[in-house]
This record gives structure tokens, sequence and C-alpha cells, in this order.
């Protein structure tokens, strides 16, 4: 009886207790994801690394990438490449997804392989990198070896394009300096310095006394200052500063937007909007996302000096979705980098005073092919479709897209006959004229078909028609731009927005 009681009196209480406590889920830390990674998509795999200070690397497709946890997911911001989000799957193996690609593309998973290797840890200090004492025969200079994720080599005092790297072996720094020369240095992590010799073309023993170079260690970075890039004599600067740059996660129209066209990224001019009596023309680069950067650009079209102005986004209620921020600027032009806290933003709005200004932002839309895109109004200013407009700055010509979607997905046809106007104020006014490669398929420069019961699309220039593009040549080439045609006797125009070259 005793032996009865006893179970009955355990089945009571278990039955009392309830079902078992769900553990709470935590959040992962810094400790929990940095290191390397092979990430896998439906493509093939790659090795990326998770840096310390919210840095994130590929070798072959190297970019100014960060990472960071919100909410517990982890969210990268590869540039040109795409938005990613993950989660902790197993151990410190990742799982998620590419924002804005088709679900058959978007999955993504990465398996952790090993942490950062000592010459790693003692390269990247804190996570910013790290400042050392190069010495040669020509004297000693300062110079920096960032953990971002384009490996900069900085020198302060001798501006450049420059970048580092570690043989396969991971134990010797290799720099290309530019016009500086290049380097090899052998780290040693005990003594915290690197010593080797400068890389001469055509010279296989180096010259102890010409060549020998060492660096030895000064202290890790603490917020350093933005790179900025002067042209070396052969070119080098990648692009970087083209246009207008501010720091490593700013707004750059420049060379760089436009690869992996399929992320939605690239930039996006949504019209113009007035403060007062003036006018100001806006763009943003990249999609609104929640929790993650967007910068928008707004530059003033015409005379006027008004400043102070603070910005947000909102959505179709009027919600504010981040904190109002203060804008970076630097003469006419102006940069607001929000941080969304939903993924509902509908209009981008600036204010000066009581005075208030709302532009939609078009979510979603995003150039396809490499160039810049534009909102297209009629002659009424009413919004009806999108332009795409690419400038290759080889050879100064121009490919246009015309669509009625912001995913370019369904064309905008008009008669292949039609002339379109692209006119650069900056640049005097001047103006070409864009028509179509022929009148039987009009392809792209792909190859694909443009034609449809005698309308089209897709316009070039010069083409066949003997203009000259050489005005349009360079890397440099920047000026505000506006696009009209005329079609069926109505006009249309996109409004001034800012055209720099595909890279």
């Amino acid at each position: 009886a005793a032996q009865v009681l006893a179970w009955i009196f355990a089945l009571l209480s278990a039955t009392m207790s309830g079902p078992p406590e769900k553990k709470l889920k935590v959040s992962p830390q810094e400790s929990d994801v940095v290191g390397w990674h092979n990430m896998y998509w439906r493509g093939g795999q790659m090795k990326v690394c998770f840096r310390p200070g919210g840095h994130f690397f590929c070798a072959e497709h190297q970019a100014a990438s960060t990472w960071r946890i919100v909410d517990g997911e982890i969210l990268i911001d590869w540039q040109h490449y795409g938005r990613f989000k993950f989660s902790v799957s197993e151990g410190k193996h990742l799982q998620g997804f590419a924002l804005h690609q088709d679900d058959s593309k978007k999955w993504r998973k990465t398996l952790y392989f090993g942490a950062l290797s000592p010459v790693e840890r003692l390269l990247f200090g804190d996570g910013e990198g790290t400042e050392w004492d190069f010495q040669s025969p020509e004297g000693n200079v300062s110079v920096q070896i960032r953990c971002d994720g384009e490996n900069h080599f900085v020198c302060p005092s001798r501006r450049g394009d420059a970048h580092w790297l570690l043989d396969k072996k991971g134990k010797t720094l290799i720099i290309d300096w530019g016009k500086h020369g290049k380097y090899e240095l052998d780290v040693d992590v005990k003594s915290k310095t690197l010593d080797g010799y400068q890389i001469r073309e055509g010279v296989e023993d180096p010259d102890e006394d010409k060549d020998r170079r060492k660096m030895v260690f000064k202290g890790n970075l603490n917020k350093p200052k933005p790179i900025v890039h002067d042209d070396d004599d052969e070119g080098n600067g990648g692009g970087h500063g083209h246009g207008h740059s501010h720091g490593a996660d700013g707004h750059t129209h420049g060379k760089g937007h436009g690869e992996g066209h399929d992320h939605g990224d690239g930039i996006v001019s949504l019209g113009k909007l007035s403060i007062g009596s003036e006018k100001f023309m806006v763009d943003r680069e990249g999609q609104v996302d929640k929790h993650f950067h967007t910068t928008f650009g707004v530059e003033r079209v015409g005379p006027g000096k008004t400043t102070g102005f603070t910005a947000w986004v909102q959505n179709s209620d009027g919600q504010k979705l981040c904190d109002p921020v203060e804008a970076d600027s630097h003469d006419d032009h102006f940069h607001f980098t929000v941080t969304p806290r939903a993924s509902d933003a509908e209009t981008f709005v600036i204010s000066c005073g009581d005075q208030v200004s709302a532009i939609s932002v078009h979510p979603g839309a995003a150039p396809t092919n490499g160039g810049i895109m534009s909102v297209l109004e009629d002659s009424d200013g009413k919004h009806v479709g999108f332009i795409e407009l690419k400038l290759h700055d080889d050879a100064g010509d121009l490919e246009l897209w015309l669509c009625k979607d912001g995913a370019m997905s369904q064309p905008f046809d008009i008669p292949a006959s039609t002339s379109i106007t692209v006119t650069c104020p900056t640049h005097g006014d001047r103006s070409v004229q864009l028509q179509v490669r022929n009148n039987d398929q009009n392809e792209d420069e792909d190859g694909n078909p443009t034609m449809r019961d005698g309308k089209t699309n897709y316009f070039i220039f010069p083409g066949e028609s003997g203009q000259d593009p050489s005005w349009l040549v360079g890397a440099k080439f920047r000026s505000t731009t506006t696009v009209t045609f005329t079609s069926e006797n109505k006009t249309y125009t996109a409004p001034h927005f800012v055209l720099v070259p595909h890279s």
C-alpha cells in the first residue's frame, strides 16, 4: 500500500508541475561569430571572415562590408554584393538568407572552421587595426594596417590607395603600396615586429642596404579617420572618393555601384522636393531595410543658402521609423544615413525649422543593369515609371532602359522612332540624343532583342549617329542630368539626378 501511495503522489506531482520551462533564446555575442567560415549558397561556396569590430571580409569579393548583431540576428551589409540575415543554427554555424533575392536563390548558410590566427589577432588589434613604425633607408613613417573589408594599408604622410594581405601560410605580410612599391615582411608575433624587403621587378636578390624594411608595433587603432585617396600617377585610386564620399559607410557617387545586380542595391534618384523656395534632388543608395543603414543624398538645384536640415523615414501612417538625423554636408550636398526600426518605410522626410517636405522612397526599386535609376514623370509631374541610364567611362557611350515598375521587369515601350535627350547642366547644358541600335531586333549589349511590335524600351548613344562622346569619357565624370522625350504627343521627364560612370 505504501508503494502505491508513493506512485500516486509522484504522478500527481508530475502533473501539477506543468510542462518543462522553455529555455530563453540567448542572443549571440561577438565571440560566437568572429572567425573564419565557409559560406554556402546555390552557386557554390567561399571563405569569409567575421572580423572583430564589425568588419566582414572575403578575399574574392572585397568591399567596405560590415556585420553586427541586432535583436539576436546577425546582419551583414556586403555593399554591392548584397545584404544578409543570419541566426546561429548549431555551435558557431549560421543559417540565413539574402535580402531582395528570389526564394530559390536567397538561402545561405555558413560552417565555422577556424578562429583568427595569432598573426591576425596582432594585426587586427581591437577591431579597427593597428599602427606601426615603418622603417626604411629613407626614414621612418607611421603606417596603419586596417582591419576592414578591403585590407587597407594607410600612411597619412604618403597618400594613395594601398592594400595588404597575408600569404598562404599566414605568416608573411604582403603590401601593395601603389607607386610607393611592394613589400614582403615576415611577422614575429612575440616581438610585435615585421622584417622583410621591398620587392623590385626583375631583382631576385634584394639589396640589404636599399631594400631592407622593418615595421615595429606602436599600438591599436581607436576610431581612425576615414580613408581618403589621392589619385596616383598610375590611376590606382580604384574609384574611391570619386563623386562625394563620407567614410566607410558613407554615400558614394562613384565607381563600384551596380555590381551584383540582383541584390537590390544601386543608386535610385527619387525626384525633387522643396523646402521653402529652394529645390533639392534626392536619391538613395541601396534599399531601406529594417536595421540596415541607408544613406540618402540631397543636393540643391539652383540658388539657395538654407542649412540646418534633419531627416527621417516614415511609414504610410506618418509614423517615424527612426530618430531624426542631421546632415553630413559640404557645399550644396547633404547626406543623411538612417537606420529604420521597421521594414515598411514609404517616405523620406526632410525638415528645416517648421518647414517639412517628403518624397517617396519607392520601396523595392533598384537598377538592374549597373546604371543610375531615376523616376520618370509625365508633363503633370505624375510618376509613371522609371529609367535606368548607364554610362561607360571607357568610351563615353550610354545605354537607357524604360520600365513601368521599380523592379525593371515591365518594359515601358515607346515607338522605335523616338529620340531621347540627355542633358548635363553641369557641363554647360551639353546634350546628346539616344536612339535605337537598329529597327530590326534592337538588341542590347548581351544580344537580347528589345523590339516589340515596332516599339522598344532600349536606347543607346552614340550608336551610328556620329555624335561626339569624348566629353563623357573618364572615371571622374560627374554631372547633374535630366532625361526627356516625347512619345505619342506626351512629354516625359526624368528630373535632375547625378550621373556617374558604371565601372
